[in-house]
This record gives C-alpha cells, sequence and structure tokens, in this order.
C-alpha cells in the first residue's frame, strides 16, 4: 500500500508524499513540489515485512528553507507517522541521523530490499558546492517499524 502522507513531531515536516522512481541521471526522483515527499516506488513500501521504505524531500529552493531542513535537528526516539492510502497510519521510531557525504553514499544499502524493515528519510546536507551545485551531504534518518 503506498504511502500518502509523513508527520514527524516538533518539526514542521508535515508533508504528502508522492510516489516516484528514477530521473534521467539514474538517481531518485525528487518530487517537482517543495513541499512534497517522494516514496521510491520501486523499492518497498512503509509496513513490508523486509528492506528499506524510503522517503525524500528537498532541503530548500533558491528562495527559502523548506521543512526537510529540519531532518538532520530529529532526535532518536523520535516516533513518526506514515500514512498510507487505505487510511492506515504506521508508526516508526528513530534510531539514527546522520550526514553522509554524497561521494560515499552506499546506494546498495539505502535502497535494500531485504533484511530488516526499516523507514530512510532522504534530503540534502552540509556544505553548498557552488561549483556543482549541489549539497556536499545527504542527511539519512533511519527509523525502525513500532
Amino acid at each position: 500500500m503506498p504511502p500518502v502522507s509523513l508527520d514527524i513531531p516538533n518539526t514542521s515536516i508535515s508533508v504528502n508524499i508522492v510516489e516516484v522512481g528514477v530521473d534521467k541521471n539514474d538517481a531518485m526522483e525528487i518530487p517537482n513540489s517543495f513541499w512534497e515527499a517522494g516514496w521510491y516506488r520501486y523499492g518497498p513500501a512503509p509496513g513490508s515485512e523486509s528492506g528499506n521504505a524510503v522517503i525524500a524531500g528537498h532541503v530548500d529552493s533558491q528562495t527559502e528553507v523548506l521543512p526537510f531542513a529540519q531532518l538532520r535537528a530529529v532526535v532518536p526516539g523520535t516516533v513518526i507517522t506514515v500514512g498510507l492510502a487505505d487510511g492506515r497510519a504506521l508508526r516508526y521510531e528513530v534510531t539514527e541521523v546522520r550526514n553522509v557525504p554524497k561521494a560515499t553514499l552506499n546506494g546498495s544499502e539505502v535502497f535494500r530490499r531485504d533484511g530488516p524493515a526499516q523507514l530512510k528519510i532522504i534530503t540534502c546536507g552540509g556544505k553548498w558546492l557552488p561549483e556543482k551545485g549541489d549539497y556536499e551531504d545527504n542527511v539519512v534518518l533511519t527509523a525502525l517499524p513500532l
């Protein structure tokens, strides 16, 4: 069942989720709307028995800081709610939030389809690199189902 919403308490991260795939650079698509998050539809969905459900959103635009800028400040133990299209609400407990250099981000691990069920929420972070037009890092939040 696809996810349709994401709520993280003590932040302004309360967004709709849309299904996304792969962009022309073979990276996960991010929704065109800066006020939505994308769920990687080719991987496990939240609530799956195994693998990582991956959700991502933009950290900012050229004119404003967006809700996902607060992702790096989420503390372990925080309970996240993911709403599903059938009306169910799934709860996950945050176990870790860390910056990972984009150059070393292990896509095979992030988009893992086997092993324990987890939720991975990703945005950009670290230093802005003007010469690349991108951030140096990704902020990766990991949460386990309750």
